[in-house]
């Protein structure tokens, strides 16, 4: 996003969810024009509300989105370490940039800086509600989650210590329950990952259950069942005798009235034809 593309830019739609964080060093909106040039970009923006030059307009809002780049890199930076790069967050804002100066009006705000901002941070919060969730919690969660958040900004002891979760349910007229519900979907947003070597992913990967042994067995047992029956009754009986019982050749050959080479020539075709009922 430049100011080049101020008049090719699409619009997107949503409601703010996510409030603003700063980063350790991140600018402040102090960077915003101040003084004459404060002035002198009210001027500009006054006249794009009269200009019917599409050119002159062009020129007039690119102007002043020029100006006010610094204020849009400075509210990115809040967001910054969310899961979000932070050159795609500066995108972001410089698109809330170009739209409030495409929207702003003569009387709707008396410093562009209010109209601004809102709409900035807004373009900001859209992307992280549409685009950020890996499993998107229901519409309330996410809002939820971000009133919680300022209540426990505002709700701060004097002493320091945080809110207690009956208080943020009590400043955000839900219940404790569905407070601690509120935080758990933080975790919708960046699962942690099942490869970690140590943290949350490794212990939740070695909580899942090893290989079922019994449910092999039960499988070969449905194979071999399904290879017996394309045995005759006497080749079933010898197998039987031969592999169930541990029984030697000369036993099983005394058993049924057969010589020890007949039962041997008999276990070598049983072999050949469960080898070709498996290939087939």
């Amino acid at each position: 996003m430049s100011p080049d593309d101020l008049d090719t830019t699409s619009s997107r739609s949503g409601t703010a969810l996510l409030p603003p964080r700063r980063s350790p060093g991140s600018p402040t909106i102090a960077s915003a024009p101040t003084g004459d040039r404060a002035t002198r970009v009210r001027e500009l923006l006054e006249h794009t509300a009269a200009c019917t030059d599409p050119d002159e307009l062009q020129r007039l809002r690119r102007s002043v989105v020029t100006q006010y780049l610094p204020v849009a890199t400075s509210l990115a930076a809040r967001y910054a370490g969310r899961g979000v790069e932070r050159s795609d967050l500066e995108q972001l804002a410089f698109l809330g940039l170009v739209k409030a100066v495409r929207r702003w009006e003569p009387g709707r705000s008396e410093d562009f800086l209010q109209f601004a901002v809102p709409t900035i941070v807004g373009e900001i919060k859209r992307y992280f509600r549409d685009h950020s969730w890996l499993v998107r919690p229901p519409r309330r969660i996410q809002e939820l989650r971000a009133a919680i958040t300022e209540a426990e900004q505002t709700g701060r002891h004097r002493d320091g210590t945080p809110a207690t979760e009956a208080e943020l349910a009590a400043a955000t007229g839900v219940t404790p329950r569905e407070i601690g519900e509120a935080r758990a979907a933080a975790a919708c947003c960046r699962p942690r990952s099942l490869d970690e070597s140590q943290g949350a992913g490794l212990a939740l990967a070695l909580s899942w259950g090893a290989d079922d042994q019994e449910l092999r067995r039960v499988e070969d047992k449905a194979t071999v069942d399904r290879l017996l029956e394309t045995l005759t009754d006497r080749e079933r009986e010898v197998v039987r005798m031969r592999f169930g019982n541990g029984w030697s050749q000369s036993r099983i050959g005394t058993e049924i009235g057969v010589s020890q080479m007949q039962v041997s020539r008999w276990l070598r075709t049983i072999a050949d034809k469960l080898r070709t009922s498996i290939d087939t």
